[in-house]
């Protein structure tokens, strides 16, 4: 691939990092319950919706539209609280200009700093 093809994916460093914060209401849930056809209430914060956090940040931030997912890989160690706020980042950890491929760290934290869910990514970052 031709660098001035892809200047916004030349303009990323190792160690970029993207953050968001969000808490997740007895509501909220509940809407995403009866979207996703769950017929019990959660007690915490569905896995998908914290799932959606890096998402959230992976098309919107870092490394933000033009982001396609080809991997993810995520290990819940902890249950998000409804009330909670929950902490999310992406973290660049390789680079492949060729290819134009991204590798990042995923973490999810909550209020007391305990490990929610920790992962990686990959994606393709063509624009």
């Amino acid at each position: 691939m031709n660098a001035r093809a892809l200047p916004r994916f030349h303009a990323l460093k190792l160690e970029d990092q993207a953050t968001v914060a969000r808490t997740f209401s007895a509501e909220d849930v509940r809407e995403w319950c009866d979207l996703a056809g769950v017929d019990a209430p959660f007690d915490q914060v569905p896995e998908p919706l914290i799932a959606g956090l890096f998402s959230y940040l992976l098309g919107e931030h870092l490394p933000g539209h033009g982001t396609n997912y080809l991997k993810q890989h995520m290990r819940f160690e902890e249950q998000g609280r409804i009330g909670e706020a929950l902490t999310a980042s992406v973290t660049v950890t390789h680079l492949r200009p060729g290819k134009a491929l991204v590798n990042l760290d995923t973490l999810c934290t909550g209020e007391d700093g305990r490990v929610i869910c920790a992962g990686d990514a990959l994606v393709l970052f063509e624009q």
